[in-house]
């Protein structure tokens, strides 16, 4: 988050819209975010006080998320070209896509009546693989991307190459998202209706096998990153290309 409040009103050309706001989105994330792990362990013999307390901090996360998007989608209002003219602030702005679909999610899935059905299933998984690769990946990508020309004083290697990352990535963890998602409610169901995990694995191949697709768009997206990156450090950047 704090590249994106760095990155977001220098790329777009405007200020903040509201530092107490971004005051409450910190303080507020500070008090709710460290206590809502245990969300995943509702149907476990955790405490049930250690769960009343992640259930009701996962709830609370709407209050940080809501000011931090509200704060800096203002900034950037009627400024998206700007935005996007800059590949980091791109990344980092699909990130920011990223962190609210995460966050409206999280909450969802933290009420017992839908852990039942999601519980230690796919749809975890595809949950955690947004948050980590959607909303942390696609900033610090951005971030990276934006500093980089600025720390090394040498123009980036290919805009094009970046392009490239931000469509495979987005592609495949989109991909990569709705397969396991999918899944992870066909197992929960198939759970809470009796059958057992292995019965229940013939009918999630195919879904796996979409998956293992996905991810390939994601890890080649990964290799241009870094060979841009490598190229951007070591190499002379590409004629056709702007910083």
């Amino acid at each position: 988050m704090g590249l994106a409040y760095y990155v977001v009103p220098i790329a777009s050309g405007a200020p903040l819209f509201s530092h107490a706001l971004s005051l409450v989105g910190f303080w507020t994330i500070l008090m709710f975010y460290p206590h809502i792990g245990t969300h995943h362990l509702l149907q476990t013999p955790a405490p049930t006080w250690l769960k009343m307390i992640a259930i009701t901090g996962s709830i609370g996360m709407l209050i940080p998320v809501t000011t931090v998007l509200v704060n800096l989608w203002l900034s950037m209002k009627g400024r998206l070209g700007h935005l996007h003219e800059e590949v980091g602030a791109k990344f980092i702005f699909a990130g920011l896509v990223w962190y609210l679909l995460v966050c409206l999610q999280g909450p969802f899935q933290s009420l017992p009546s839908v852990q039942r059905v999601t519980h230690l299933t796919n749809w975890v998984v595809a949950h955690s693989h947004i948050a980590v690769l959607g909303f942390s990946g696609f900033i610090g990508l951005g971030g990276m991307y934006f500093l980089l020309p600025r720390i090394t004083g040498r123009p980036l290697y290919s805009r094009k190459l970046a392009d490239v990352q931000y469509w495979l990535l987005l592609t495949g963890l989109t991909g990569f998202f709705a397969v396991l998602t999918m899944a992870g409610l066909i197992q929960g169901s198939g759970w809470l209706s009796g059958n057992v995990v292995y019965r229940m694995l013939p009918e999630l191949h195919v879904y796996w096998v979409w998956r293992a697709g996905f991810g390939v768009l994601i890890s080649a997206g990964a290799a241009i990153g870094v060979y841009n990156v490598v190229r951007s450090l070591y190499g002379s950047k590409l004629g056709e290309d702007r910083p």
